[in-house]
């Protein structure tokens, strides 16, 4: 038995007023309760080689079924082609943490261009900053006020548009999940905890939600077999149609049914929202790292990453501030490193605090150019190096020092997956539908389970414990998208090929979570399985609390020593999931994060 914990169980007490035509209860705020644990062995059958194709997702069967009904059955078929099919399959699957409900980001590298693809939800026309003053806490969580328009299915579309291979249709790429939907799967550990959890919400939204239901009227759980023919429907309007264009046809009847239910359940979306809704395709946000390593000097590394609303330049000002240290192969661990690595992440959330959705995209705001120059990389680098003499290491003393200018949103859920080919082509897609189950508004007759996205934004006036003012950067208007800590990276070699691909699920932990492995794999030349497997930390400034994966695997002699750098060490369950594929000897390398979230790679 794999649930850990019983106070799970005690947050899903408490009446709801079902009779209300909102759900009048605070979703709860929780991880999926499973065995999460790190490993310092993890089983060498976790990683995957091959020289064609890699997969790298939460589920092992979204991983195969893309390579037996994509990659095998088209040949000439691509990444982009196959990001689709994984991207639909996971929502399928998974459908309470991603689905064409939500929306995300992805980077895209082909030998022709390097482009990223922003497909976030975006607020609805009729919102305002101070839509959510006057209600209550929840109304930002649960039901139709909650819901942004849904962006991923565009995304998906545009991106399969521009660079899918042209030798499968938009049809064939679907078709995979369609029939997946009708025929049904057997449901995994890890959405029958997250049914089992969400059991008391479902049920006060019985009739919306009768397909995660026994005929008994039970919950289905783990080992029941499970299908969502509705959406499966709806899939085969949009392969029938040839694009994602229904899906955003204020005519069509998918469009008249998503926004009567968002309506019904209070919310403010209209069909003129759907009409609106557009993909920005972009120029990522690159940096050059480890130039002049020590152990590959000619090799200069190229980090590609996702700008807008995501949080990619944060991930790059941390990246460029430990570029400033050497590389030290076995490092991981080590206290000089471990001191380095968790100032970085400090100093990440500083630079975070100043993103935020913008809308010339033809230049990057002032605030977020300043992150990106040298002269603030400079003063973080030279912080750590003063603080950091003859052996003795400290931390800032006072969050203050890393000059935070607004608080931190707190994002949750997400799932990343990543994807590449034997023409070098490779995908880097993080996608969300926010919370589990997101605002918890499924409409049947479609099969879209919608997003609760406008909780990602900040809220005037209300100030957190720390007395910082909620960001101006991130405050809602009609059109915008909220805040993301999504950050799917490509990191290519000195030819401009791919060498690593690489992204994070968990909210606030994915930035973090990406660094660290990044680190582990350019700076300490640790394997990819064990740079994903092996315990990892999580600093983000506020709450000053450096969270570690299990305090026995980092050693007592490490934790005393970052207590004595002025760090308060707890011991946390894993909140995030790194999913990542590297280039090593002309084959692919693939990892899925099995640890904590079960998840097994495919290549070939």
């Amino acid at each position: 038995m794999l649930f850990s914990t019983p106070y799970l169980w005690l947050l899903l007490l408490g009446s709801v007023d079902a009779l209300s035509p909102h759900i009048l209860a605070k979703q709860p705020d929780i991880s999926i309760d499973i065995d999460r644990s790190p490993s310092l062995t993890p089983d060498q059958g976790l990683l995957k080689i091959g020289g064609k194709y890699a997969v790298a997702s939460d589920l092992e069967i979204c991983n195969n079924l893309t390579m037996n009904k994509i990659f095998l059955k088209y040949p000439g078929s691509n990444a982009v082609d196959a990001a689709v099919t994984v991207a639909l399959c996971i929502g399928m699957v998974n459908f309470f943490n991603s689905g064409i409900g939500g929306g995300g980001f992805s980077v895209i590298s082909t030998k022709q261009e390097k482009v990223t693809y922003d497909f976030r939800e975006m607020a609805p026309q009729l919102s305002n900053k101070t839509m959510f003053n006057d209600k209550e806490d929840y109304a930002s969580i649960i039901g139709g006020l909650a819901i942004a328009v849904p962006g991923e299915l565009a995304g998906l579309y545009k991106m399969w548009e521009e660079h899918g291979s042209g030798k499968i249709t938009w049809a064939e790429v679907l078709q995979p999940v369609i029939e997946l939907g009708y025929e049904g799967w057997e449901i995994g550990e890890v959405l029958g905890a997250s049914l089992g959890a969400y059991q008391h919400f479902l049920t006060m939204n019985y009739e919306d939600w009768k397909f995660v239901f026994n005929h008994d009227g039970t919950i289905k759980k783990e080992g029941d077999w499970i299908r969502r023919p509705t959406l499966s429907k709806t899939l085969e309007v949009l392969a029938k149609n040839g694009s994602a264009a229904p899906f955003y046809d204020p005519k069509s009847y998918l469009v008249k049914s998503m926004v009567s239910k968002i309506q019904q359940h209070g919310g403010i979306i209209t069909a003129e929202d759907f009409t609106q809704y557009s993909v920005r395709r972009e120029k990522p946000l690159t940096t050059l790292i480890r130039h002049g390593w020590e152990n590959m000097p000619d090799n200069d590394l190229t980090v590609l990453t996702s700008s807008g609303s995501s949080s990619g330049a944060a991930l790059i000002a941390a990246l460029k501030i430990l570029d400033g240290f050497s590389s030290v192969t076995g490092g991981d661990y080590l206290t000089e490193q471990t001191y380095q690595l968790v100032e970085a992440m400090k100093w990440l959330a500083s630079a975070r605090s100043r993103l935020g959705d913008y809308v010339h995209k033809d230049s990057l705001p002032s605030r977020i150019e300043s992150i990106l120059n040298d002269t603030w990389i400079k003063n973080a680098v030279n912080k750590i190096k003063e603080n950091s003499q003859e052996g003795e290491f400290r931390t800032l003393p006072h969050w203050k020092d890393y000059n935070p200018v607004y608080e931190l949103n707190e994002p949750h859920g997400t799932a990343h997956f990543s994807v590449v080919d034997d023409q070098h082509n490779a995908v880097s897609l993080t996608t969300t539908v926010n919370l589990l189950f997101g605002s918890l508004v499924h409409d049947p007759v479609t099969g879209v389970i919608f997003n609760n996205e406008m909780d990602d934004f900040s809220i005037p006036g209300r100030s957190n414990s720390f007395g910082l003012a909620p960001s101006a950067y991130n405050f809602i208007e009609p059109g915008k998208r909220p805040l993301s800590s999504m950050v799917p990276t490509i990191i290519l070699n000195e030819l401009g090929l791919p060498d690593m691909v690489v992204g994070a699920s968990g909210g606030s932990r994915i930035s973090p979570s990406v660094l660290q492995v990044i680190t582990r794999r350019y700076w300490y030349q640790m394997p990819l399985l064990e740079a994903i497997a092996y315990p990892r930390v999580h600093h983000q400034l506020l709450p000053d609390v450096l969270e570690v994966e299990s305090i026995p695997m980092l050693g007592k002699s490490l934790i005393k020593q970052l207590e004595e750098m002025g760090h308060f060490p707890k011991e946390l369950p894993s909140r995030s999931v790194v999913n990542g594929i590297c280039r090593v000897n002309a084959e692919w390398h693939a990892v899925s994060d099995y640890w904590r979230k079960r998840g097994i790679a495919a290549a070939i």
